[in-house]
């Protein structure tokens, strides 16, 4: 990815380096010419150090820390003039080569490398005499008398404090911003697990709601059939097949809510059908009911109504197991501003051990839409009451 990156900003660094390569060749050619101290005559040196200084900015990422030495491979010839554009390429090279050069060791070689042919280049200017007589001719009195002045020394601080400061920043800003992908990294990672604990827990729930509803149903059918067999066996038919019914139907509605866990979506709508036909069910297996729906139910909100069916059937799966005979009262109210669930049946003989798995689930369910969902025994009977308000899994 990074080398892919790098070749995409390739493109406009070629054409900033285009731009002062044209910029600084019609300087050296028609407005102001850069000449060698040494050979004064010399009008080719100054289309050199053009393309040479300004060329390297092409690969000021791709290549930052070779792009710097090449940049400031001739700053330690001594020149009669400077190139205008000389001091803005050297800062956009050594920003480049702190914020894209991965290696310290080779960023600070660069920098050394720079940092000491610019110094000398300076040195060299400021005695107006080429570097190899300022470094090796005359004798050690005349060296010390043309030693550099408060002027030069300051121009050789000003030079040294623009590249460290240029590289300084460029290297701030690279590690921000490997802390930012450090922590953009983390975040992601957090979320991810966040998300499978959130999917094995929906899972959990999911598989709790069917196999508990029709494990139930079918232990129910097993004691029918059990002493129909023992009572009448002719009438042992009827229950068995209801068992194998329940068995089919708890299969259908586990692949389908593994097409919904695998795809995000759900498999079938949920409606007002399903919930009819959930009550009914019940009805035929034992578990008297009465169903009542007040209100405009919505026809744009599948996960409501995915909520309001899984209520409603771990109500009755309960009331089948812990209060078996006793009818279930199921009352939904729908309202533009949400709907409202309530269940009550006569309250369990079984003592009060806290709330249960199921009923975890359902107020799990009425939380992740942002409701609320209560379950006590009022007055002798167990009522659960959840409302879902309109906005959370309703389309607009």
């Amino acid at each position: 990815m990074a080398n892919g990156w790098r070749g995409v900003a390739g493109r406009p660094d070629a054409l900033l380096a285009a731009v002062f390569v044209l910029g600084s060749l019609a300087q050296v050619v028609w407005l102001q010419p850069v000449r060698p101290l040494s050979s004064p005559s010399n009008d080719w040196f100054g289309p050199v150090l053009a393309v040479v200084s300004m060329l390297p900015l092409a690969w000021r990422r791709s290549r930052p820390a070779v792009a710097a030495i090449l940049g400031s491979s001739l700053w330690w010839v001594p020149t009669d003039a400077f190139l205008l554009l000389g001091y803005v390429a050297a800062i956009i090279l050594f920003y480049s080569l702190g914020r894209w050069c991965r290696s310290l060791r080779r960023g600070l070689l660069a920098c050394g490398w720079a940092l000491t042919s610019g110094t000398l280049g300076i040195l060299a200017i400021e005695q107006e005499i080429g570097l190899a007589d300022l470094l090796l001719g005359g004798d050690a009195r005349r060296i010390g008398e043309e030693l550099p002045g408060a002027p030069t020394l300051l121009g050789v601080l000003g030079f040294w404090l623009l590249l460290l400061g240029s590289f300084t920043v460029g290297r701030w800003l690279a590690h921000q911003d490997r802390a930012s992908d450090r922590r953009v990294a983390e975040e992601r990672e957090a979320a991810g697990r966040e998300a499978a604990s959130s999917e094995r827990a929906r899972i959990v729930r999911e598989l709790h709601d069917v196999v508990g509803h029709e494990v139930t149903l079918m232990s129910i059918h097993s004691e029918a059939a059990a002493q129909a067999l023992e009572l009448a066996p002719d009438r042992a038919a009827e229950p068995i097949a209801a068992v194998r019914e329940t068995a089919q139907r708890a299969g259908r509605e586990l692949r389908a809510i593994l097409d919904l866990l695998g795809g995000g979506e759900l498999a079938v709508v949920p409606d007002g059908r399903g919930l009819e036909e959930l009550v009914e069910r019940a009805q035929r297996l034992g578990i008297a009911n009465r169903l009542e729906v007040t209100g405009t139910p919505w026809e744009d909100a599948p996960r409501h109504w995915l909520a309001v069916n899984r209520i409603v059937q771990e109500c009755l799966t309960n009331a089948g197991k812990h209060a078996p005979g006793e009818r279930v009262d199921v009352r939904v109210d729908w309202s533009p501003e949400g709907v409202v669930i309530r269940v009550d049946n006569a309250a369990s003989a079984q003592d009060d051990t806290g709330p249960g798995r199921g009923v975890l689930g359902m107020a799990e369910r009425a939380r992740l839409l942002g409701g609320t969902l209560t379950a006590e025994r009022v007055e002798g009977r167990f009522e659960v009451v959840a409302q879902l308000p309109a906005g959370g899994g309703r389309a607009r």
